[in-house]
């Protein structure tokens, strides 16, 4: 697979990659600013490989240069299209907007358009995470199959940026994305990509990780019921000693028996006489309350002044006829006749409440003489007191039995639970590290491995003049390490030497993945950097003879200045870029 084109609907730099055998492509920014104020570094060369990532499906957040609060205004609308020259000579044109970056849209055309064509129909237009199925299927990469694995997991060896070159053990081989993940989502991805069983290395860390989880679930069991395994016998004489003490209150009990009769039955009276009275003063309480509004109704009598109302027309000067006089006093009359009836009922409704009062309070008054008279017979009853202590002595001796009965079974759960740690440890796990073993006492016979290696070291004797070699370093555990190493020098801590190991493991990998189906393309972002133009010029010239012999596509950004002087590009350069104003960025403005 390699990159055809890049270009979008909205102002950009578009670009054609160079994908015929031969397939050296530069990326050159400069400064074109006559006082020397340029910045070569602001131009869009970085920027180019981030958006490349993000056409080959990176997942994006708000950290995505795009989406800063700098930039998302002015990138709105923005549509992007990648056309990619997949394994089988068929090519793909992915879509992917600024606006809605989980959508993407998919075309394949049998050749390449010579025009940079905004798609309006596609073959169809999946979320993003069907859409990386979709493109791992398309790309259908032999890797992939063979290890369940998905393309995304290896983009980044055919595209670092500058992040994925700093001088740290590891860095050649542990990408920046991999930075905070653990051993097990990387380390297992590569050991298969050299040619390993990577299966059997994740195998043995999610064991590894199982019984850690198991040892701490152990700790939170002990810690929880305040509990130790080694104490397991001290705990069983505990509940000897207590289940003897039961037994022997469960005796003095049974002698109360001739008398727990009667005591149950005056403990149901005593409720039952309280539930009644709860009751009836609930009654009680509604009754005063009833009488106490009839009161207030009958004194509320009707009230009407016919003389008030004549002195008021007449101070007003306003004639009262006397036919309006005589309506008045009908009303009165009418009114007085309604209040005399219904306080007459109203009577003799409180006369019905103020009886049901009295049966009530005689009732209560004959209920709390017999409530105080199962009191007194309870509380002088020396028996029963004696009784109730032994029998809440009892509640407490079973409730600790429980207690201890719990911890116990707990303590055998932990037990069976360390015994299958030990089965984990002396048998699965270490059946997989003899195998990891066994391979690693026999790395030269892993040829794929053997190949990656040689090609890695003549790589970088060829730029560097010197040798280096990948060796994988197991611990008495088998956590494996991978590393590179100068045997004959102590070079490998110079940024420089880290980067062009960086370019001599990526292709090593290319060049031997070459007769499969395979990433066929490679971008370096700014390798071309340091102070020594002979390391610059043998990297370009090495990476052009790679790419003829190979097939493979090299892509390399590099500031115009820290070219060596002799090279020669020419029609390798496929996009120049500059800082003479916002036309030569990337973008062809800032942000």
């Amino acid at each position: 697979m390699k990159l055809s084109k890049l270009y979008s609907n909205r102002p950009f730099h578009n670009v054609t990659f160079i994908t015929k055998k031969g397939g050296l492509n530069a990326i050159i920014a400069d400064s074109q600013k006559e006082d020397g104020t340029g910045n070569q570094h602001c131009v869009g060369k970085t920027k180019l490989a981030e958006l490349i990532d993000f056409m080959l499906l990176k997942g994006v957040d708000k950290s995505f240069f795009f989406y800063k609060d700098s930039a998302k205004e002015k990138f709105a609308g923005y549509e992007f299209y990648l056309e990619i020259l997949l394994n089988d000579g068929r090519y793909l044109t992915l879509k992917r907007s600024v606006d809605n970056h989980s959508k993407i849209s998919f075309k394949l055309n049998e050749i390449s358009k010579d025009e940079y064509v905004l798609f309006e129909q596609f073959d169809e237009t999946l979320g993003l995470d069907k859409a990386k199925n979709k493109l791992n299927d398309l790309l259908s990469f032999d890797f992939c199959k063979y290890n369940d694995e998905n393309y995304r997991r290896l983009v980044n060896y055919s595209l670092r940026t500058q992040g994925d070159y700093e001088p740290k053990m590891n860095t050649i081989f542990q990408l920046r994305k991999f930075t905070k993940n653990k051993d097990k989502d990387w380390k297992p991805l590569l050991f298969s990509l050299l040619g390993f069983d990577g299966k059997l290395l994740k195998q043995k860390y999610e064991l590894e990780e199982s019984i850690k989880e198991d040892n701490n679930s152990i700790k939170n069991q002990e810690k929880s019921f305040g509990i130790k395994t080694e104490e397991k016998d001290s705990l069983i004489g505990k509940i000897q000693t207590i289940e003897i003490e039961r037994d022997k209150l469960s005796k003095e009990l049974d002698n109360f028996n001739f008398y727990q009769k009667d005591k149950e039955t005056i403990s149901t009276l005593v409720g039952e006489i309280e539930y009644e009275i709860a009751l009836l003063n609930t009654q009680l309480y509604q009754l005063e309350y009833e009488i106490q509004k009839l009161n207030d109704s009958i004194r509320n009598e009707f009230s009407f002044d016919l003389k008030k109302v004549k002195n008021i027309f007449k101070e007003v000067e306003i004639y009262f006829p006397q036919q309006l006089s005589k309506s008045y006093e009908q009303l009165v009359e009418f009114n007085q006749l309604i209040t005399k009836e219904r306080n007459s009922q109203i009577r003799q409704t409180l006369d019905e409440k103020k009886q049901q009062e009295r049966e009530i309070n005689k009732r209560l008054s004959e209920l709390n003489s017999r409530k105080k008279a199962f009191r007194d017979v309870i509380q002088d009853t020396s028996l029963f007191k004696k009784y109730a202590v032994y029998q809440k002595k009892l509640v407490e001796v079973e409730r600790e039995l429980t207690r201890f009965q719990a911890q116990l079974e707990e303590i055998d759960k932990i037990e069976k639970k360390k015994s299958e740690i030990q089965e984990k440890q002396k048998g699965d796990l270490q059946d997989i590290k003899d195998k990891l073993k066994e391979i690693l006492d026999n790395t030269a016979s892993c040829a794929l491995y053997m190949s990656i290696r040689r090609s890695f070291s003549e790589i970088a004797k060829e730029i560097l003049n010197d040798n280096a070699i990948i060796k994988i370093v197991p611990n008495n555990t088998f956590n494996i390490d991978f590393r590179p190493e100068f045997p004959n020098s102590a070079k490998s801590d110079g940024a420089t030497y880290y980067k062009i190991l960086c370019v001599a493991f990526d292709l090593a990998i290319l060049i031997n993945y070459r007769d499969k189906s395979h990433f066929r393309f490679v971008y370096h972002d700014d390798v071309i950097s340091g102070d020594d133009n002979g390391v610059k010029y043998r990297l370009i010239e090495l990476c052009r003879e790679i790419c003829e012999r190979h097939d493979i596509q090299y892509i390399f950004s590099a500031i115009k200045d820290n070219l060596p002087p002799d090279i020669e590009l020419g029609n390798n350069i496929v996009l120049e870029l500059n800082d003479r104003n916002d036309e030569g960025k990337l973008f062809k403005m800032s942000f």
